[in-house]
């Protein structure tokens, strides 16, 4: 049931919805605005069409890679999708980053730019410029400036440029020096240079690091395809196939040498390390040189006493243990101020310096911090969030390092002290010994502990010299840079469809907004929305705009208008027009309305079925009665016979036509509300309603002056005339103020002027009978025809 009811009440709402959009008044806004439509969606294509025409077309090279991305997850057999993700999210970043671009930059040959002038569009002749440009610039103000070229001819060209604002203009001769203070060209002819192209506009510009950065941003794409099997597309887009083929491949490079250069980093600053610790050391022991073949030559001798060798022995043991205590004393030290720096560590230089575990970890996690926070630094300001916490990251961490290098000097501290006491000890016990036996000893354990360190060192390094010889690249190009094909911009069939789309779209806005905001009224229907009082019919439109005053029913009696004349004639008969009732007033809210036409017309129509019409034009401050029926509008009229100068025998007319008489206004008089609203403009009407089956009243509009309102409470029939396209609907607030302020029960409407398309009351939708409006020409025609016809058919 509760759905049964929701179908119901959906219905019921699109019904209404529907029921509010009057649609013969959007058909009407459809006819009389089809020329605009029709341009409107003719614009939008042409726009369309023009775009594609003139727009240069856009070309895409694209290239594919494999990174080799390892990870401990993956060493253990664990597949960890989110850190290729990663992975592959910062080598993007990378490949997009400024740093990047600018070692493309680097790489590339594209300092000058050289273009041709076309009649809309200009084209760039990379590698086909029929001249080439050799420059020294001195002024900083030329570069991304276009410096203009005419080719005279084979020998000659125009050089144009602008500076401080005026234009420069000169002819030179190709392989000629120019010299200006701003700047030195040497322009000469190339291979691609053709006879064809004397006269020929050209331009070149001298291009900046930062608008060729620019220019890669702008244009280079980058996206990951795969992310499980580590692969990504570099794209470029452009105008010309060849140039965008060899950025690609320029990049592709740029980035080879550029991940093996970063991953040599590391190996560059251990060898770095290990070439000062040998210029040190080899200093020493040059020194314990001199001083053994000093002592030799003073001497002669080299040979010691053999009963101080055990002391010499344990003195040598513990003279190492003091060294290699104060090596990884200065060692933290340095360690220490490098993470003061924020500088990437290396741990493991060589063999005789061993840090705890932890020191190694907590290193290994900020050497690892370091080198994000310069991958986000080349993508982000200093000032991001991204920047910020990282920075945050490293500081917890550096404090963790230097509190535990800080426990850890402690430790060492206290096992030197050790190894000094232990130290005086032997020595006290070695004091007897000879003091250049002792020196000499002393000298010589140094000089064999220096010895056997040189020599790590030096195989240390060798080995990562040999693992710096092996490095590789840790991507493979799959699919190098492709030669573009089809154009990727503009697509022409999505333009084309946009075009078409906007403009009906356009279109139905333009539609729209002439339905909602056409504010008058334009049909029957519509009418009837709006008031409550009886529509009596509705008059066709006659085809002449402008034209609302004409007597037209005696022309064409057969004719559309004719019929709706009729119509509203007998609509008239069941509202009451009898012998009692014969009053009939015409008023609008306005001018041009159409009233006098309807008059006119209607009073011609009721004259026809035989019964005797007077038309009164009480219009006294505009009266037209007597323009529509030819006669003149003398001193006798409404206005005489209401100061009484007449009487009203006198000021009747015959309108030409038997059973119609006319009394036109007269002399238009200063007080025309005075004489409506007197007693004499009753009796008049009263009088007429003996001598007349019909009276009808051609009042002034209400919406102006008070005298139509005066008037309609003399009638028995007031009938309100709309002009259909030209009566306003706020026309209608008039006529209900009437219907609640003043009883008139028999109040009814006309619509005058309706076009055919607009409103098609006066055809009977249900049967689909309608009339063919002839002239005076085509009825006689017609006529005869028959005439014809009948004489045939009486003779046979």
């Amino acid at each position: 049931m509760r759905s049964e009811q929701y179908d119901i009440e959906v219905e019921n709402s699109e019904s209404s919805s529907l029921e509010g959009i009057d649609f013969s008044k959007v058909l009407h806004t459809l006819r009389k605005n089809i020329i605009w439509v029709f341009l409107i969606i003719v614009t939008t294509n042409t726009l369309a069409y023009l775009y594609i025409r003139y727009t240069r077309p856009v070309y895409e090279s694209t290239s594919v890679l494999r990174l080799d991305i390892k990870s401990e997850a993956n060493i253990l057999g664990f597949n960890n999708l989110s850190q290729n993700m990663d992975n592959l999210a910062g080598e993007i970043e990378l490949l997009k980053s400024n740093l990047f671009f600018s070692k493309v930059v680097e790489a590339v040959d594209m300092d000058i730019s050289y273009y041709a002038y076309g009649r809309v569009l200009f084209q760039e002749r990379y590698k086909n410029s029929p001249f080439r440009v050799e420059y020294e610039l001195k002024d900083k103000n030329f570069l991304d400036k276009p410096i203009d070229v005419e080719i005279i001819n084979h020998e000659q060209f125009l050089l144009s440029y602008e500076m401080g604002g005026s234009r420069f203009s000169r002819a030179y001769e190709f392989g000629e020096e120019i010299n200006h203070p701003s700047f030195r060209f040497v322009i000469t002819l190339t291979s691609h240079y053709r006879e064809g192209l004397n006269g020929n506009a050209f331009y070149f510009t001298i291009n900046s690091d930062q608008a060729l950065v620019n220019y890669l941003s702008n244009n280079m794409i980058v996206q990951p395809i795969n992310f499980k099997a580590n692969t990504i597309k570099v794209g470029f887009q452009g105008y010309d196939k060849v140039k965008i083929r060899d950025l690609v491949t320029v990049i592709d490079s740029v980035y080879l040498e550029y991940t093996q250069e970063k991953k040599n980093q590391a190996t560059e600053q251990k060898l770095q390390f290990l070439d000062n610790q040998l210029n040190t050391i080899e200093e020493r022991l040059s020194t314990y040189e001199n001083y053994f073949e000093n002592f030799t030559i003073n001497n002669k001798t080299d040979n010691l006493k053999s009963e101080i060798g055990k002391v010499i022995l344990q003195m040598e043991e513990l003279d190492y243990q003091k060294f290699q205590l104060e090596n990884t004393l200065e060692s933290i030290k340095k360690l220490n101020d490098k993470v003061v720096k924020e500088e990437l560590i290396v741990t493991e230089p060589t063999s005789f310096v061993k840090y705890p575990s932890d020191v190694l970890q907590y290193i290994e996690q900020l050497n690892k911090l370091l080198n994000e926070r310069e991958l986000i630094t080349a993508s982000y300001k200093e000032s991001s969030i991204a920047v910020k916490l990282k920075d945050q990251k490293i500081e917890l961490l550096k404090s963790d390092i230097s509190t535990l290098l800080e426990t850890y000097h402690t430790q060492l501290n206290i096992k030197l002290r050790e190894i000094e006491e232990q130290k005086q000890k032997i020595e006290q016990e070695f004091v007897k010994l000879p003091s250049k036996g002792t020196q000499y000893g002393k000298n010589q354990r140094y000089y064999s502990l220096y010895e056997e360190i040189f020599l790590s060192l030096i195989q240390k390094k060798n080995e990562l010299e040999i693992a710096k010889a092996g490095t590789v690249t840790d991507f493979v190009v799959l699919l190098p840079a492709t030669m573009p094909g089809k154009p990727v911009a503009p697509e022409k069939i999505t333009v084309l469809g946009l075009g078409a789309i906007s403009g009906i779209i356009l279109s139905l806005m333009f539609l729209a907004v002439g339905y909602v905001l056409n504010d008058k009224i334009s049909s029957q229907s519509e009418l009837e929305r709006l008031i409550s009082v009886p529509i009596l019919g509705s008059i066709p439109f006659r085809g002449k705009k402008g034209d609302n005053l004409g007597l037209v029913v005696d022309k064409a009696p057969k004719s559309a208008i004719s019929e709706a004349f009729r119509s509203v004639r007998t609509n008239m008969q069941f509202m009451g027009l009898r012998n009692d009732k014969k009053v009939i007033s015409v008023t609008s809210t306005v001018g041009a309305e159409g009233k006098t036409f309807v008059t006119s017309n209607l009073a011609y129509v009721v004259a026809l079925s035989g019964q005797k019409v007077v038309v009164v034009d009480v219009d006294l401050r505009k009266p037209k009665i007597h323009q529509v029926f030819s006669i003149k509008n003398e001193e006798k009229g409404v206005s005489t016979y209401l100061i009484g100068e007449y009487d009203l025998d006198a000021c009747i007319q015959n309108a030409g036509t038997e059973r119609l008489d006319i009394i036109s206004a007269g002399p238009i008089p200063p007080n025309p509300s005075e004489l409506i609203v007197s007693k004499a403009f009753t009796r008049m009407v009263e009088e007429l309603k003996t001598k007349y089956d019909v009276v009808i009243l051609d009042s002034p509009p209400v919406g102006l002056v008070t005298d139509g309102v005066l008037v309609m409470e003399n009638a028995d029939i007031p009938l309100y005339v709309f002009r259909a396209d030209y009566s306003r609907r706020n026309f209608v607030r008039t006529l209900e103020k009437l219907q609640k302020t003043k009883e008139f029960p028999n109040l009814a409407a006309v619509i005058n002027g309706v076009s055919s398309t607009a409103d098609r009351s006066y055809v009977n939708s249900r049967y689909g009978y309608g009339y063919y409006t002839i002239d005076e020409k085509e009825e006689k025609s017609l006529i005869s025809k028959l005439k014809k016809l009948l004489n045939l058919h009486s003779r046979s």
